[in-house]
This record gives structure tokens, sequence and C-alpha cells, in this order.
């Protein structure tokens, strides 16, 4: 939407678009919204395409993730702009269906190898990917959209 919206409007857009982790981490940083909750967890940040190659918001969700009190962040050796494909990107998922469940089984190895309580995405399409790819598969992490912890925190 940032990148195409003002393309179609033909112009500046009168109002600034803003990924919700942009909004929460700001209104974390100005002690809006306080985390009082701890989670004692093991948490894995999987960067989306769009929203981290696409339009460069890599840091925000990290700043949400490391206002939980209790949580450890871990990083996928690949993240922010070198992330890697959940597998739904593009088409990948339509056309090359075993190869995109591959690429989400990669997500998911890594998360185990390093440990993870959670896989926490902010993406529906890379949320949708990947807990196809974990379907039938024998390594298992829990996956968490990154609002829905947050909401099960406050």
């Amino acid at each position: 939407m940032a990148k195409d919206w003002p393309l179609f409007y033909g112009d500046k857009l009168p109002f600034k678009i803003r990924h919700i982790t942009q909004f929460v981490a700001d209104a974390l940083k100005q002690r809006r919204l306080v985390i009082k909750n701890e989670l004692h967890e093991k948490l894995i940040y999987h960067d989306p395409c769009y929203l981290s190659r696409g339009v460069g918001v890599i840091e925000e969700p990290r700043s949400v993730l490391k206002g939980i009190p209790g949580a450890e962040i871990l990083e996928f050796d690949r993240h922010g702009l070198h992330s890697r494909c959940c597998g739904a990107g593009g088409a990948a998922r339509k056309v090359f269906h075993e190869n995109a469940i591959a690429m989400g089984r990669l997500t998911i190895d890594e998360a185990v190898d390093k440990k993870a309580d959670r896989l926490i995405l902010s993406c529906p399409a890379c949320y949708a990917k990947v807990t196809e790819a974990m379907e039938g598969y024998n390594r298992q992490v829990r996956i968490t959209d990154i609002m829905e912890l947050l909401a099960s925190l406050i």
C-alpha cells in the first residue's frame, strides 16, 4: 500500500500508511502502551519479504518484541533485508507448491534449531504458509502473530 497507492492516487497521499508494528512501537516508546505481563520464552521473528525489503519495516517489530518483559529475542541467520522468503511470496505458493512448502520448512527448521519457543510472524501470508508447511512435518514450533502475542500480554 505504501508504495503502490500513491501511484494509483497520482500524487503523495494525504495520509501516512503505517504497519501496525510501527504504531505499537511508537505507543510503547511514548508509554501510551505498557506491557505488564511477563513472557519467559525465546521468540524468533521472521521478517516478511514485502514488509522488510518492500518498505523497510525491520526495527519496529523487534522493538515491540523487546518491550515484552522476560522475553528473549532470537534472530534468524538471514533477517531484515536479507530474510528468507517463507514460501508464500509472489506466485510461488500456487505455482511451485512443493518448493513453497520446502521454503516454509527451512524457516521452521531454523527456529527449532535455535531452540525458539515461538516463531513470531507479522504477515498473514507467512502465517498461512508456515502453518501449512508444519502440517505433517516432524519438526514443530508454536507460531504466533505478533499482534496476537501482544494482545495476550496487555
